[in-house]
């Protein structure tokens, strides 16, 4: 990014963004991943990059849908499927609709991030692209649970054994704490606190303090 910034080069630095703020999305850190991603929107927007602008719509929301902020999130989401259909972006396979199945599910929203969970599987199916796959079988997890449905606890295992496969370590932990909320709901004391007891350790092993604190409050730590 600092030669991006020095060569004054916009679309380098677009990706630089994109890719640092999606990091800090992924570890949970919203304060470093909101500066960064909307720093980039603007910047996309500065320059009509078209292919950035619904990227960063997409994972802005997703930073807004995380901090509580589900109001603002949604017509981020909507801007970017939108966008999205007209301009199918495969360098990461389903990003933007599982961005929105995510703030979708924040708002509360189930049959609209129901969807977009079952689009999402059957783009990245069709397109092999297995690690987002796996993200979508985990969202799809998250989905069904929020619903009460049966299929939830398949959803996790999918991802889980498809994400423990590929090396994806915070996805491998957040199956575990999902499987861990499921099972603790369902009064399985001892499955519950397995999983929330991997999913604690994996976390702070990776310093993702917001999904650390989640699983302790499921433990009650």
């Amino acid at each position: 990014m600092r030669t991006a910034e020095a060569a004054d080069h916009p679309y380098t630095l677009y990706w630089g963004l994109f890719d640092l703020g999606r990091a800090h999305l992924r570890r949970g850190d919203l304060p470093r991943a909101t500066r960064v991603l909307e720093r980039g929107l603007d910047l996309c927007r500065m320059w009509q990059i078209a292919l950035g602008t619904p990227l960063f719509t997409a994972a802005l929301g997703a930073a807004y849908a995380l901090a509580g902020r589900a109001d603002e999130a949604v017509p981020l989401a909507a801007g970017a499927v939108e966008e999205f259909r007209r301009r199918q972006i495969h360098r990461w396979p389903a990003f933007i609709l599982l961005c929105a199945g995510m703030n979708y599910l924040s708002a509360g929203r189930i049959d609209e991030a129901t969807s977009h969970v079952q689009e999402a599987l059957a783009l990245t199916r069709r397109l092999g692209a297995r690690g987002s796959e796996a993200h979508a079988l985990c969202l799809g997890g998250d989905v069904a649970s929020t619903r009460g449905a049966e299929d939830a606890e398949g959803y996790y295992r999918e991802a889980l054994a498809l994400a423990d496969e590929l090396g994806m370590r915070p996805l491998v932990a957040h199956c575990h704490l999902g499987l861990g909320k499921l099972y603790r709901r369902a009064g399985k004391q001892h499955e519950a606190q397995e999983h929330l007891t991997t999913a604690t350790t994996m976390y702070r092993e990776m310093d993702m303090r917001l999904w650390l604190e989640q699983a302790e409050t499921e433990m009650g730590v």
